[in-house]
């Protein structure tokens, strides 16, 4: 018998895409190393996204700005060495769905 929370917690599952073409981080590409001063994220999602956030290294979740039907996130200000980026999009009746991790470089 399934006890009184466990249909929340499916309800809650079901509004969560897991990692696929939902939304990707395009730029930097896997393995890319980065040499500039700042540098701008392209994050690519379904075209119902409503929202789009990007995090590096486990931080928090920043907004995305929207354009040419893309999203963007202009980075600066960081430090040299490895680093992971995620993606993370949302649609108009609150279904998330996350990227997979993106490692690049910072020269």
């Amino acid at each position: 018998m399934a006890k009184r929370g466990d249909h929340l917690k499916m309800q809650t599952l079901k509004r969560v895409i897991p990692s696929g073409p939902a939304v990707r981080v395009e730029y930097p590409q896997e393995g890319e190393a980065l040499g500039r001063p700042c540098y701008t994220f392209r994050v690519g999602t379904i075209p119902e996204a409503t929202a789009v956030e990007v995090r590096i290294d486990q931080g928090d979740w920043l907004a995305c700005r929207e354009a040419v039907g893309m999203w963007w996130f202009d980075w600066a200000g960081y430090e040299p060495g490895e680093h992971v980026a995620e993606a993370r999009s949302r649609l108009a009746d609150g279904v998330m769905a996350s990227s997979n991790p993106r490692r690049f470089t910072v020269c």
